[in-house]
């Protein structure tokens, strides 16, 4: 879940990152919401992960930081899904999920070592965005990038590709506040990804909201 419950104020202690409860494969699998302290926050609750705005978490399998253990599952063939509530995200803020190839291995300014496909803080790295959204919007597309030389990414496609969007998918009404036809963004709702494959390769995707019945 995806509640702005944090409070200004509010602060983790610097040694240690909430858990999260996730299941894989069918199994619980702790997880730790890391992010960078200074200007960014979350608390959980079991399955449950709460933000404000303007954050950015990263999910690890160990609770300190240690860029080699970011939790990386082998999504071909299999699925994402998660519930989801964008009732107090409006028009002009966007909460996001997506999947990046971290660690940069030429950012040493960042303890992180953050990378996207906009070069967003320097360093540029593949990025599928699973969710970008919004009460209003909600966009999903993947980003390839140029061969890396030495594990490094010199350029990578900034629009990205084979994108979905329900502000361009030809249904009137299907998203939105208060909708009667598809989605109520005033209530959660559940998101599906399915990373489909093809002799041992990516080809293709689908997004699959629910909600209710």
């Amino acid at each position: 879940m995806c509640r702005c419950r944090y409070e200004e104020g509010d602060t983790i202690p610097d040694d240690s990152y909430p858990s999260l409860t996730v299941q894989v494969n069918g199994v619980d699998t702790t997880l730790f919401v890391q992010y960078p302290k200074a200007w960014s926050s979350a608390t959980t609750e079991g399955s449950e992960l709460s933000f404000d705005y303007n954050n950015r978490l990263y999910l690890s399998t160990v609770q300190e930081v240690d860029t080699s253990k970011y939790f990386k599952p082998n999504m071909l063939g299999g699925s994402l899904e998660y519930d989801v509530d964008l009732s107090e995200v409006g028009c002009g803020c966007v909460t996001a999920l997506y999947s990046i190839l971290m660690p940069a291995v030429d950012n040493t300014d960042d303890e992180f070592k953050y990378c996207d496909a906009n070069q967003v803080g320097g360093h540029w790295c593949p990025e599928f965005d699973i969710m970008e959204a919004n009460k209003y919007v909600f966009r999903a597309t993947g980003h390839k990038c140029d061969a890396p030389t030495n594990g490094i990414y010199s350029n990578c496609d900034r629009n990205g590709e084979c994108d979905i969007d329900v502000l361009t998918n030809a249904l009137s009404g299907d998203y939105l506040p208060g909708g009667t036809l598809g989605i109520d963004t005033n209530l959660d709702f559940h998101v599906k990804v399915e990373f489909h494959e093809t002799d041992g390769l990516f080809s293709g995707y689908t997004v699959t909201l629910t909600q209710g019945e």
